[in-house]
């Protein structure tokens, strides 16, 4: 649970013991990326991109299987989404957004 979440219902957040916690948790060092290709988006889309994960900073945008957000990297499976895709994507944003 977040930890702003937890505070507003009074409930103690809990955590996974290291031992049950998946690969994704692991420290970023460890896990190797593949080399990136950077891909561009139309303008229109960017901007709204920027402005809807205001005040975090997108430095990069490279293409990937599946969306996700890695310090700073959006990564995305083109620069035409589907109306899945850009569910996941607005879904992915706002996750971002309640970590603040």
């Amino acid at each position: 649970m977040n930890p702003s979440y937890a505070a507003i219902f009074s409930v103690q957040p809990l955590e996974l013991n290291q031992h049950f916690q998946m690969v994704s948790d692991a420290p970023l060092e460890h896990i190797s990326t593949p080399q990136q290709t950077p891909i561009t988006l139309p303008l229109q889309l960017h901007q709204d991109l920027e402005k809807a994960l205001s005040p975090i900073v997108i430095t990069q945008i490279v293409k990937a299987t599946s969306i996700s957000w890695q310090e700073g990297c959006l990564s995305l499976p083109s620069d035409k989404l589907t109306n899945e895709q850009k569910k996941q994507l607005w879904s992915l944003i706002g996750e971002q957004l309640d970590k603040l």
